[in-house]
Parts: structure tokens; sequence; C-alpha cells
């Protein structure tokens, strides 16, 4: 029997028992998609195929020098973690404004949530927010650019980006804010972008040997002991399909397919303006501005789609295991080649 839960999100639930080691992430069959929480559909198979491919990247990178959280193999939709403490900061309205007190953070915890995303990208894909902040010259510098990057280019290095974490809403936030609100000396903040570069690059080594092109992802970190001044950092929660943009031949093998299927609709038109609207009131809950002013909220995938959502999962967890482990996972999966072109299939019909 499972322990109970002690957090649930929008797309695993948390279960153990406060503070003791260990924690069992049990992965759901929901998603997730523009901080909306949980959307209408299950997909079938995702939480066990979640399961395997955290278990899969952490144990890739392990096996290259990096540190996780993670203390078993998956036992079904479930995986046993390393317990971390997780301080939220507290939100109020200031002039008007929504504001954040990071002050947990000031004192410098270890084995704590490190309270930022670090984003990653290898290029500038169709769609990419990158585009709408390197129209700063200031902003390019910042991240180690030239110039302001076009869709289709590609980074001899990664790029690292930082966003909030605990907040209502992912904002992305500059280097100076990220050292401030987590508490961040200036080796630490540098030895976090490092090993979120090297992390990276070995994600990408190893899509690579699939046929994917990985082309931006984020990483969760957690604080280690101090030492010599400068505290460590493991890597924490999931890497999946959830936290990477991959394609094949141009196509999505990753959230960004259900996404995709997403833009152009009221839903998410009042999603936008409702983030916006929240922002100005200084409101945390945006959502329930969508749902009550606009009266909007998803609607369900077309079944095409949901069985091709389902497969991303599925082919990726097969094409893995073939490659690096010389096993079968799920013997009905699609290959990623006949999955790449189904997607065209879809997408073009949506298109007409």
């Amino acid at each position: 029997m499972l322990p109970d839960i002690i957090y649930k999100g929008s797309v695993k639930d948390v279960r153990g028992k406060e503070g003791v080691s260990p924690y069992i992430f049990e992965y759901s069959d929901r998603y997730s998609i523009y901080d909306w929480g949980q959307m209408p559909d299950l997909l079938e198979h995702k939480g066990e195929c979640l399961a395997f491919l955290a278990w899969f990247f952490f144990d890739y990178l392990e096996k290259k020098g990096a540190r996780h959280h993670l203390l078993g193999k998956p036992e079904g939709r479930c995986l046993s973690v390393q317990p971390v403490d997780v301080f939220k900061p507290e939100s109020g309205n200031k002039d008007g404004k929504l504001v954040w007190d990071y002050a947990a953070y000031q004192k410098r915890p270890a084995n704590a949530l490190v309270p930022l995303e670090v984003i990653f990208r290898f290029g500038v894909p169709e769609g990419s927010s990158l585009l709408k902040r390197t129209a700063s010259a200031a902003y390019c510098k910042e991240i180690g650019l030239d110039a302001a990057p076009q869709t289709g280019d590609m980074f001899a290095h990664p790029v690292i980006e930082c966003s909030t974490k605990l907040e209502n809403k992912d904002r992305y936030i500059s280097r100076a804010e990220a050292a401030a609100i987590a508490g961040l000396n200036e080796t630490e903040l540098q030895n976090l972008f490092k090993l979120a570069a090297e992390s990276a690059a070995l994600l990408k080594e190893c899509f690579d040997g699939i046929g994917v092109t990985l082309w931006d992802g984020k990483f969760e970190f957690a604080f280690t002991a101090e030492e010599n001044g400068a505290r460590g950092f493991m890597l924490v929660d999931s890497i999946g399909p959830d936290e990477l943009r991959l394609t094949l031949d141009g196509t999505h093998l990753s959230k960004e397919m259900l996404r995709a299927h997403y833009k152009g609709t009221a839903w998410l038109d009042a999603l936008e303006k409702a983030k916006i609207i929240a922002d100005v009131r200084g409101e945390k809950d945006w959502k329930k501005i969508c749902r009550e002013e606009f009266g909007q909220t998803p609607a369900h995938l077309p079944a095409d789609a949901k069985e091709k959502a389902e497969m991303i999962y599925m082919s990726l967890c097969e094409a893995l295991a073939q490659k690096y482990l010389g096993t079968s996972v799920y013997k009905d999966a699609w290959t990623l080649d006949d999955l790449s072109a189904a997607l065209r299939d879809l997408r073009q019909k949506a298109a007409a």
C-alpha cells in the first residue's frame, strides 16, 4: 500500500511522511500546459513512462558524474526519492503589485529546493519565447549572445536562462534577480549554470543517439551541503518530454505537440489576458479570472490527437531502452519515424 499523499501536483503526487525519507513520486496520466494545471484528458501509460524516463535520465547523468535525489529504480508509476525542503515564498500586494518574499532562502539552507527553473537552449525552434526577450541587446549580452537570434538558429553551446519556480506562474528573470531570490553567492551561481550546461550537453548527446534533436529544456536543483563557502547542487524532480522540447525531422515529440493543439483557441486567448489582468490587479488567481470573467476552460483533445500524444511517451521509452539498455519496454510502441509521420499528418489535417 502506498503512503498518504502529502502534496498533489498537476502531474505527479508526492507520498510519504512529512520530512521522512524516502518520499514517493507517483506519476499520473494527467498533463499540464500553459501553467493551467490539470487538463481535462488523461494520457494512458503516461505516468509509468514518466517514471521510467526520470529514472533513465538521472541514471544516465549520474554515470557521467552528476548527482541526483533518486533512490532506486521505478516500480510501475512510482519512484523513491530523497526529500528536500521547499520554502514557498509568501506573496503580498504592494502598491497594487503582487510581490514575493524569499526571506527563507537568504538563510542559505542546504538540502532545499533551489526556487528556480534553470532553462537551457541549444537553438531557437519556431515559437520560442526566447525571441521576445532577445529583442533587448542588454539581455542578449547577459546570456552570452552577440546579437538577437532568429528562428531556426542553433547555438554552439547551450544558452542558460532562469525563471521562477514557486510563484503562481513562471516568469523569466535576470541572473541578478535569480541570485537574489535564491540566496546564491557568485560562486554558487556560476557553478549552477556550469552544471546545467554540462548536463544539457550530455542529454543532447543521449538524444542524438536515437536521432532526436533536443532544442531546449529545464532542470530543477536542490542545494547540498556547503564546502569552502559554496553549496553544491543535485538534480531533483524529473527529466522527460514534459521538461524538454524534442523534434524528429521537424516534428515535435514532446509536450509542445499538446501546446500547439490549443494555439489559436478562445481558451488560450483568455488565459493570456487573464494573466495580464491579474498582474495589473496584483492578484494571484489568474485562472479564476479566466474561468469566471471570460467563461473559458480548456476543451478535451480529439481522439486521434490523444492517441498520438500517448504514443510520444511510449515511443521515446522504447527507443531509449533499445538503444541504451538493450531491452524492450513497450513492444506495441510505434517507431519514432512512424510516430513523426503520424504527427505530421495530424498537424496537416488540423491546418487544412
